[in-house]
């Protein structure tokens, strides 16, 4: 593998990268909202509820989309961006806002550029021998061999000062939009604190350094397994919440850092082209629920989501629902109150109207807007398959009017779906309706269902033998 030229000096860039973690595609661009829709689709804007829980760099894609979709006045959201850029390392960029928003372009911003150019120049002098081993492949495994920072300093005649310092050169190339420097960076500092047998307790810097790390690798979109094993998004992500699970922080500060990394996960979840099975184990199993339910009950909507958009959850539907119905008093939107009319109403005509408001939703959604084709795809499916299971002959008229289709686009659609699924049904085509089979239920199924609760029954049971046991003897007695 060819090292990366860490020592050479990397470009400043102060301004936006190319390309940022999510940002569309120009066929998946979002169409420019007219005045009328925007002031409609308002009310489906998440962005203002999850804004607290990102960092201010992840902040900015989400941001763009919204400036892209019109949902907002243009002018609000430069400004908006302004205030998180006054925070940042990124003055060309802030320089262009002003620019956009027809506003003089602030000297003391020009000033604090040459500031920030000094500032990237003296941390790099700093750490300059650091970077020069880090660039040789026999040196990084030299490094990998040493058992502590002492040990490290001693081989490599380098003063201890120079290893925290490449964490702070890191920090500067990630508020300088140099997401692939700092990660790289992040990532060596890590692999050189993790083998410090004389630090085994975690410190805050350490913790820093990961979030960090995760940020990177977001913003670096880095969420496809890499062939020579490399970390990436998902692997920060379970470090993070393995650490939550050991560490003896405040359940306060647990609950939000754990509120934090499900926000952030949402950027692999979504906008990666593939999803990792684990990723969506980690977002949906109970301690994650919990944790939504206690302090940010908005994600309930990519809870849904990922029902819907992922059919292998199709085993976890049932109780993940109804978690949904009983948070449903706190957050509903359309697309769990798509999930609950189908599910526990067995309301076919609201579930179809839901999932018109669905479309709205994503429109709006930064992490659903690219998925809407694939959602309403699996909402149909979900509705037909429910549909199915009490019904054994359905007029397709009906059907396509439950599935918002023309009957010609339903039956064929379903025609495709019997073939593709291997449906055990058949058309009827002179009187114009499906015919089911009614298949008996599986085995395994049955034998899931039956020792599901289990556990608890032979508690219970226990439990009354013990009772029993007890007024036996103190009738004896």
């Amino acid at each position: 593998k060819t090292q990366a030229a860490y020592s050479i000096r990397a470009p400043a860039l102060l301004v936006r990268t190319a390309v940022m973690a999510g940002d569309p595609t120009e066929e998946e661009r979002p169409p420019q909202l007219t005045a009328e829709q925007a002031q409609e689709l308002v009310q489906f804007d998440l962005s203002m509820r999850m804004v607290p829980f990102l960092d201010r760099h992840l902040i900015f894609p989400v941001f763009n989309f919204l400036q892209e979709t019109g949902l907002y006045n243009a002018t609000a959201i430069h400004r908006a961006q302004l205030t998180l850029l006054a925070e940042t390392n990124m003055i060309d960029w802030a320089l262009e806002t002003y620019s956009l928003i027809n506003e003089e372009q602030p000297q003391e911003l020009m000033d604090r550029r040459d500031m920030v150019l000094q500032q990237l120049e003296d941390s790099r002098e700093k750490v300059l021998p650091l970077l020069q081993i880090l660039e040789e492949e026999e040196k990084v495994q030299r490094v990998a061999a040493c058992k502590s920072i002492d040990e490290l300093c001693q081989t490599f005649e380098l003063d201890p000062t120079v290893i925290d310092g490449l964490v702070h050169y890191a920090k500067l190339q990630y508020d300088c939009g140099n997401y692939t420097l700092s990660g790289e960076l992040l990532k060596h500092y890590r692999s050189m604190i993790s083998q410090d047998t004389e630090r085994p307790v975690m410190t805050s810097k350490q913790v820093s350094c990961i979030w960090g790390s995760l940020a990177s690798f977001i913003l670096n979109r880095e969420f496809e397994e890499a062939t020579d094993g490399a970390e990436r998004a998902a692997d920060v992500i379970f470090k993070i919440n393995d650490f939550l699970d050991t560490t003896k922080m405040s359940k306060k500060e647990v609950l939000l850092q754990r509120t934090w990394l499900l926000h952030w996960s949402l950027f692999p979840i979504f906008t990666a082209e593939k999803v990792e099975v684990k990723l969506l184990d980690f977002f949906l199993n109970e301690k994650s629920l919990s944790c939504i339910s206690l302090s940010c009950p908005h994600l309930f909507r990519y809870v849904a989501s990922c029902l819907i958009l992922q059919k292998r959850l199709k085993h976890l539907m049932k109780d993940t629902v109804w978690i949904i119905q009983h948070e449903s008093t706190v957050y509903s939107d359309p697309v769990t109150r798509f999930l609950l009319a189908l599910y526990v109403d067995m309301d076919f005509d609201e579930a179809q109207l839901e999932l018109q408001k669905c479309e709205k939703v994503c429109k709006v959604d930064y992490f659903l807007s690219r998925h809407w084709a694939e959602f309403q795809e699996n909402a149909r499916l979900l509705i037909f398959e429910t549909y199915c299971r009490i019904h054994q002959c359905i007029n397709i008229g009906m059907i396509a009017h439950k599935l918002n289709m023309e009957a010609e686009e339903a039956e064929v659609w379903i025609v495709k779906l019997i073939q593709n699924a291997k449906l055990d049904a058949r058309i009827d085509s002179e009187k114009s309706r499906v015919v089911m089979s009614k298949a008996p239920p599986s085995v395994y199924q049955q034998v899931i269902e039956k020792t599901k609760n289990l556990s608890f029954r032979s508690t219970m049971l226990l439990s009354n033998l013990e009772k029993r046991e007890k007024e036996m003897r103190s009738n004896t007695s």
